[in-house]
């Protein structure tokens, strides 16, 4: 019996951890292309939700995904665009987070989505063990003093520099 409730809670600990930006360390800002706008996505190595990467939608579009610990550089069209990051299951214990922003051509944006744990509970059921919870999570915009702070210590989430 106790076997079964170690394992269990090693596999409930190992989906909670999960997998992190590997990339390379953001070094500096730049523009991708001076006819659009340029935004880095923030996720700080959190242990809440880590093994998910957390799909970033614009205006629907799937632009790629934030791991824990990573940031994801984008380029984005100027004008009024809508940011999601959806639930990744009907379980997923985020809820979606968006904002809508005015992009201006040759501009640089922040954004950081960020997941707080606030609550989270363990029933033993007999040899199992049922875990569950619920987070606010949110889309934060940040202006280049507070995202570089953040930033320096993230590593790439699709591997690149």
């Amino acid at each position: 019996m106790n076997l079964l409730r170690l394992i269990s809670s090693i596999l409930a600990l190992s989906i909670l951890v999960g997998c992190a930006a590997t990339g390379e360390k953001f070094i500096s800002p730049s523009l991708i292309n001076k006819d659009s706008a340029t935004v880095y996505f923030m996720r700080k190595d959190k242990f809440v939700g880590a093994a998910a990467c957390r799909i970033v939608l614009i205006n629907d579009v799937d632009s790629g995904c934030i791991k824990s610990g990573g940031f994801l550089k984008l380029n984005v069209s100027a004008g009024n665009q809508n940011i999601k990051i959806p639930k990744l299951t009907k379980s997923d214990w985020a809820d979606e987070a968006s904002i809508d922003t005015e992009f201006v051509a040759g501009t640089i944006y922040y954004f950081e989505w960020t997941n707080e744990l606030e609550n989270y509970y363990v029933l033993p059921i007999g040899a199992l063990i049922l875990t569950g919870g619920k987070t606010n999570n949110t889309l934060i915009k940040h202006k280049k003093e507070s995202a570089l702070v953040i930033l320096n210590e993230l590593r790439n989430s699709v591997g690149k520099g």
